[in-house]
């Protein structure tokens, strides 16, 4: 429900739809009921505002009283009502009184009767009377008031006379001078450049949306009435109506094309005023709007300040925030995040204090997973791979990949696997670390892997002292543990006196074993088969295959792992926790998704929360969740909500969209949330299909634990990453039904699926690693 008192009605009971009887409230005398009982029924409900608006006119008669009653003054000028209009606030003794007659209008405009926004309507026109130069910003209001009151014509000579007049010519102290004296000026026309102001900007695209709005709706309505136009079932403006009998089909067309096109030119000159603007209009959970104390143009405060004067008429104009919400999705940018690191990273070359050992076990036919099986940790909030001998040591298994490997255009991708359901990838940088321009090569890829491995968690801050890396290159493992050595003694030129290749990763490999030793933390190479290796060859390759490159180096964003047990790096008893956000739909929920809870629930410790309040404080609990399930679009409407989200997303929880997330959010919100978290992904088609699992992407572990094919209904992404792809409709496809990413050090799934198939209920049990 919106935060509006009561909506803005006509002449009518504030409790029912009776229209006759009426008899006012006294206190505020602008709110009416049909009789005593009703009146005593919304006493709770109007009672603040009722005693403000009291409060305020009884405050303005006692300040109106004193002016009059003034004799006159070196401050107030005998019979200043008279002989003063239009400089009232370049008189001192008048402040108190326009101040009193601005707080009035304020408390008026609060409640959503017709007759109380007309009264305000009629002090602030009156306040531009009595001072033509508008100190207080009367101006910035009045526009969107008008459009609440359906008055549009004169909404928008109001803001061409604005618009056209000269500030720095026209005399404001001239009374002889015309003001506000446009009178039917052309609503249809070309917007003014010369509109400037972020307020006036926005109330224009308002007016400019209605009457796009209504033209489409006597469009979608022709032939079904007599003329060929039916009435539609939606409220239209006067403009409009007045318009549309002389209208051909053709003109109708061509007109909605003006305004559609005048319309998005508006969204853009608002977002360009304010970046802030549109995200303030669209977020549900920030509550009713303030008035900042100070703002700066293009601030947050300046976008609160505009929205607190125009929400109501964005509310009340139908279907015109939906419209908003799908058109300025393309404005929002990432969410930084008040603690995200990229590229802040020491980069440092090492000094060969220290080199890599090569890893020797016990059995030299030990395979990986029999050395370190996949433990839980810390609570249950992440999986590592550990030894089974030594809980401070820590598995992780890295590859690198180049397509055209020695040939033009190579392209090189690296990848880290750090737990079941844990990774990170990249394309390989055009340059080095330290800004060197640089070659795509198998070679420098692997080498880029593992520089990786060491630089995307902190882990020594995750209780572990040894680092093995499992790698099937033995460049990298040769090189780090021996032919580094004598290439440093001999100014890195090799035996053959010709300069080392890869120098600047090799000695940021050999910095980070450094860094590493200083903090106690040893690094082992491990030189494994290929086939040890196919989840880590996998993504590797499919980042080399990403379109988009990588011009400089960089790091995945990440954020430093917070234990709330001691640094051990051992097994934890205690279960995953997942974290069920179900604000708007959870007994739909429970209803179609009741089996994959019960699941869910014999594997981890699970909590719900149903209100934004509750979700906001359970996601800033430490530790945080292991898993996030998101099961509905609210948190895509309430922006604090949904950073915190992303905050967590990027330090290492899994975020699962499932549930009825896909079947509850608009294009706007869809796009508008992924944009906010850093991806392209966009809203793709909605269909039924039976739906391919890609084993290449999965694995063939986990795909062996998974449906290789199943029928849901589903919304579909589009605009993702290939390697990111679990289930499509055919290989070639360009969108997905299903879609597991990389983001930062967390994991973000998605499943569109609408029904709740049992296929989904064993792809999340999946992204939540519990199918491994």
């Amino acid at each position: 429900m919106s935060w509006l008192d009561f909506g803005l009605t006509s002449k009518r009971c504030a409790v029912c739809p009776s229209t006759s009887g009426l008899l006012r409230c006294g206190g505020c005398k602008v709110v009416s009921y049909c009789n005593p009982k009703h009146q005593s029924t919304h006493r709770s409900k109007h009672k603040v505002a009722c005693t403000t608006i009291k409060d305020t006119r009884e405050k303005l008669e006692r300040e109106e009283a004193a002016l009059r009653d003034a004799a006159g003054s070196n401050f107030i000028p005998a019979d200043v009502f008279n002989s003063s209009v239009g400089r009232f606030w370049g008189i001192l003794g008048t402040r108190d009184y326009m101040r009193a007659r601005f707080n009035a209008a304020d408390a008026l405009l609060k409640v959503g009767t017709v007759a109380a926004v007309e009264k305000a309507l009629d002090h602030l026109t009156d306040m531009l009377r009595l001072c033509r130069s508008d100190n207080m910003g009367v101006r910035d209001i009045i526009p969107s008031v008008l459009l609440r009151l359906g008055r549009e014509q004169e909404c928008y000579d109001f803001l061409k006379w604005w618009a056209t007049v000269d500030h720095e010519t026209y005399d404001w102290g001239n009374m002889d001078l015309p003001y506000l004296d446009t009178k039917g000026a052309n609503v249809f026309e070309a917007v003014d450049p010369s509109l400037g102001g972020l307020s006036h900007l926005v109330a224009l695209t308002l007016l400019k949306l209605r009457l796009l709005l209504d033209f489409q709706a006597y469009e979608s309505e022709f032939g079904f009435g007599v003329g060929g136009f039916a009435e539609p079932d939606r409220p239209v403006g006067d403009l409009v109506k007045s318009k549309i009998r002389t209208f051909s089909p053709r003109e109708i067309s061509s007109t909605i094309k003006a305004l559609k096109g005048q319309y998005h030119e508006l969204c853009q000159r608002v977002n360009k005023a304010n970046p802030y603007f549109w995200d303030a209009l669209l977020d549900e959970g920030a509550g009713a709007p303030t008035i900042p104390e100070y703002y700066t143009h293009g601030s947050p405060e300046e976008a609160q300040f505009v929205l607190y004067h125009c929400k109501r008429a964005w509310e009340e104009s139908e279907e015109a925030v939906g419209m908003a919400d799908a058109d300025t999705y393309k404005f929002v940018q990432a969410y930084k995040g008040a603690e995200e690191r990229q590229g802040d990273l020491e980069i440092k070359r090492g000094r060969g204090l220290m080199f890599p050992f090569q890893f020797e076990h016990d059995v030299p036919t030990s395979s990986p997973p029999a050395c370190f099986p996949a433990t839980m940790i810390s609570g249950g909030q992440s999986v590592r791979f550990i030894s089974s001998h030594d809980p401070q040591t820590v598995l992780l298994y890295v590859d690198g990949a180049c397509t055209n490997n020695g040939q033009p255009n190579p392209r090189g991708g690296w990848a880290v696997v750090y737990g079941p359901t844990d990774s990170a990838s990249g394309r390989l940088e055009d340059k080095g670390p330290f800004g060197d321009d640089s070659v795509a090569t198998s070679n420098r890829a692997e080498l880029r892997a593992t520089i990786a491995a060491l630089r995307v968690r902190d882990w020594k801050q995750e209780g572990f002292s040894t680092i093995v890396i499992a790698t099937d290159s033995s460049y990298v493992v040769d090189g780090a543990t021996s032919w580094t050595r004598g290439w440093m003694l001999n100014g890195w030129m090799t035996q053959s006196g010709a300069p080392v290749k890869n120098k600047d990763l090799w000695e940021l490999l050999l910095g980070e074993v450094e860094k590493l030793d200083r903090r106690g933390c040893r690094v082992d190479l491990w030189k494994v088969p290929r086939e040890r290796n196919v989840e880590a060859d996998a993504l590797a390759k499919a980042a080399a295959n990403r379109e988009r490159g990588e011009p400089e180096f960089r790091d995945p964003v990440i954020r430093a792992f917070k234990s709330t047990t001691k640094p051990t790096g051992g097994r934890a008893e205690t279960k995953p926790s997942i974290l069920t956000l179900c604000l708007d739909y959870e007994d739909m929920f429970h209803d179609i998704f009741g089996g994959l809870v019960a699941k869910l629930a014999s594997k981890a410790t699970m909590e719900r929360a149903t209100k934004a309040e509750a979700a906001l404080s359970m996601l800033s609990k430490q530790p945080p969740p292991s898993v996030v399930l998101v099961t509905d679009g609210a948190v895509t409407r309430h922006q604090k909500l949904c950073e915190r989200l992303i905050d967590l997303l990027r330090g290492g929880t899994t975020v699962i969209l499932g549930g009825c997330f896909s079947g509850m959010v608009s294009l706007g919100q869809f796009n508008r949330f992924f944009t906010r978290i850093g991806l392209p992904w966009r809203r793709g088609s909605y269909f039924r299909e039976t739906v391919q699992l890609r084993r290449n992407v999965v694995g063939d572990r986990l795909a062996s634990k998974l449906p290789s094919a199943y029928s849901q209904k589903a919304l579909y992404v589009d605009n993702v990453d290939k390697s990111t792809m679990w289930y499509v409709e055919k290989e070639n496809s360009t969108e997905a039904a299903v879609v597991f990413a990389n983001v930062g050090a967390g994991k973000l799934g998605y499943v569109g699926d609408v029904n709740g198939e049992k296929g989904s209920e064993a792809v999340v049990l999946a992204m939540c690693g519990f199918l491994e």
